[in-house]
């Protein structure tokens, strides 16, 4: 498979990983999920981690703690680069390893043995040469995660001060009335003036509060909402890219699908067409 030309999909009890050419950069952006990329070959860019600017490698994985704002620029006008990315439910990890809901990640840079580059290569041969059963890609994958992790462990308790992380959940009752609003009307145009009157704050207030409970502005909390309904129903509907733009409050197609491809680093058709053959 030439994954130069396409996207790779597999779906397992610890979340989600993908393979693919970035040749674009993704704008700010934050998940719920832990996130981790190593970078396989060609371009590398560079990326922005909270206010640390950071750099793949073939001894260093990038983490990122759930809702941390993050971006990558690609800056390069060739075919891209390839790169492995772990979504990693955070309930997941608490329930092995007794973390997983604050901070996981001291720094974004996971210093790693040069060993594991080889070792990723590897996991992308299994999960594209179809040869490989389900319940053995599943151990390959579950060991590999476990490595990085153990490497962000270490490395964690090298350091004497910690990055700040978000909260476990937003303390605040007017910020869970805001996450509550935001997240039953994903499918409208959000007013984020009407959002703040709702909770009884101003709109500076509002977006001071929810940035220090969140970790993320109203703004990107917001396109994280749009783009999970977006997975959802490019994944598990038969809802043209029309429809579903429409459905998330999109004045087109192309607008839509430029949010997208903005935001997951290909276009959703191609998303949808990887889904389709997910590995799994």
């Amino acid at each position: 498979m030439d994954i130069r030309k396409t996207i790779v999909l597999y779906q397992g009890d610890f979340g989600s990983l993908t393979i693919r050419n970035v040749v674009g950069d993704l704008v700010t952006h934050a998940h719920r999920d832990i996130h981790v990329i190593m970078w396989l070959e060609g371009a590398v860019g560079e990326m922005m981690v909270g206010d640390r600017r950071v750099a793949p490698s073939r001894d260093a994985a990038i983490g990122v703690n759930s809702f941390a704002p993050h971006n990558h620029t690609m800056m390069t006008n060739g075919p891209g680069g390839i790169f492995l990315a772990f979504y990693i439910n955070p309930d997941w990890v608490y329930q092995r390893r007794g973390a997983g809901h604050d901070a996981l990640f001291a720094l974004p840079t996971i210093p790693l043995d040069p060993s594991m580059h080889e070792l990723a290569i590897d996991l992308v041969a299994c999960l594209t040469d179809g040869d490989s059963v389900g319940h053995l890609q599943d151990y390959e994958i579950t060991a590999f995660i476990d490595r990085v992790l153990d490497a962000a462990d270490a490395d964690r308790q090298r350091l004497s001060s910690h990055e700040p992380g978000r909260a476990a959940a937003a303390r605040d009752f007017r910020i869970r009335k805001s996450l509550e609003l935001m997240k039953a009307n994903v499918t409208t145009r959000i007013c984020f003036d009407q959002v703040a009157r709702a909770v009884g704050l101003s709109r500076p207030h509002f977006f001071a509060l929810f940035k220090e409970q969140m970790n993320v502005t109203p703004n990107i909390f917001w396109n994280m909402l749009r783009m999970e309904q977006a997975l959802r129903q490019i994944q598990d509907t038969e809802d043209t890219l029309t429809e579903i733009a429409i459905d998330l409050g999109f004045t087109t197609q192309g607008n839509f699908s430029r949010f997208f491809r903005e935001h997951a680093g290909v276009p959703p058709f191609v998303y949808r067409s990887a889904a389709r053959q997910m590995v799994a």
